[in-house]
């Protein structure tokens, strides 16, 4: 059942860092550095940002002797000197783009490494830069104002990254949403089974099927994986600002009232405010598939606009309301993980069907 929340959100922001302008060359500043180190401010266990001890440059820097040029980049967005004793093949990489976050732990770099390697970047796109050194690794996290992919290269003893669009990585994306989490339990049966873990099993079904297919170059973003809540309006957001090619809500419905009832099926929502079609042929296609793998009641293609995030899509959106929580028998199927494995596949076949493979 879908529920818009307004919620409002207190945040505490600690700013102990300078942003730096926009498209310039980022350099490390040992001598701020040296003086946090030598006031206690900084401790390996808690990460600080980094962003405070860079500055903008476009000429050679004198750093602990050595010239820093912008030809050390050799062409990329991002360059790290490493130590020569670094394990390369122990550098681990992460990329979380609800947080629009990408993260890379580097074995042995400690607080002090800063004081003898530079690090240097452009400053486009990137809102912050954490450092912290935990379990004997380095970790750095960059915190882009959208969502990125990172490609990686190590060529001597430099890391390289480059700061790119999903499509220059994917040949289509595919974002995934289950509805509700966290705070917001959505439909909740007389038995106390709840909307929000319902969605989330199916939902990482569908993720599962999609990631196994190694024939096609999908890039698959998820909303959430875990029990969480981010807010209709980061949920719209990563469809939109990873210019998705669908989107996929899965969702399970249940009466006005909340109370048990013989009211049961199936029913898919697009947005009538595509003028291209191409949400509802979605939607119908993802109807198509569930119907005749569940074998459920035609609860017919319903618009919509009135739910944020299928109003809000920049790109085809189907949301998927696969049976009623409130009927006794269909909340016992979706329950059921074999059920869930076949809503999963028809959901899964739509999409592949809908992007033309």
């Amino acid at each position: 059942m879908i529920l818009e929340h307004k919620l409002q959100l207190a945040a505490a922001v600690f700013t102990a860092a300078v942003t730096v302008g926009v498209g310039g060359l980022l350099m490390f500043d040992r001598d701020f550095h040296s003086y946090a180190v030598s006031r206690g401010q900084v401790r390996d266990e808690e990460a600080y940002s980094i962003m405070g001890f860079l500055r903008d440059s476009t000429e050679e820097t004198v750093i602990a002797g050595k010239p820093v040029e912008t030809n050390r980049m050799k062409g990329h967005d991002f360059a790290m000197e490493l130590p020569v004793e670094t394990d390369f093949s122990g550098i681990k990489y992460e990329t979380d783009v609800m947080a629009r976050t990408f993260t890379f732990m580097v074995p042995g770099i400690e607080s002090n490494y800063f004081s003898d390697y530079t690090i240097a970047g452009k400053s486009d796109g990137i809102t912050d830069m954490r450092y912290a050194s935990r379990g004997g690794y380095g970790t750095i996290e960059i915190v882009f104002d959208k969502v990125r992919e990172v490609k990686h290269v190590i060529d001597g003893h430099y890391l390289y990254l480059d700061f790119v669009s999903p499509h220059d990585v994917y040949d289509k994306v595919v974002v995934l949403d289950a509805g509700h989490g966290g705070q917001d339990p959505g439909a909740m049966s007389a038995s106390g089974v709840l909307e929000k873990d319902i969605n989330l099993a199916i939902m990482l079904k569908v993720k599962d099927l999609l990631e196994a297919d190694t024939a096609h170059n999908i890039g698959v973003y998820c909303t959430r994986t875990e029990d969480t809540f981010p807010s209709l309006q980061e949920r719209a957001a990563l469809a939109n600002e990873s210019a998705c090619d669908l989107f996929l809500s899965v969702h399970n419905n249940s009466t006005a009232s909340g109370r048990t009832s013989s009211i049961n099926g199936t029913a898919v929502m697009y947005r009538t405010g595509d003028e291209t079609g191409a949400s509802k042929a979605f939607a119908e296609c993802v109807h198509s598939h569930l119907l005749a793998a569940l074998g459920s009641t035609d609860k017919g293609l319903v618009a919509g606009d009135e739910i944020y995030i299928v109003r809000t899509s920049e790109h085809p959106v189907a949301l998927a309301e696969i049976g009623f929580m409130t009927n006794a028998e269909e909340l016992q199927k979706l329950s059921d993980d074999g059920y869930q494995e076949k809503a999963a596949q028809a959901m899964y076949d739509a999409i592949m069907e809908t992007l033309g493979y």
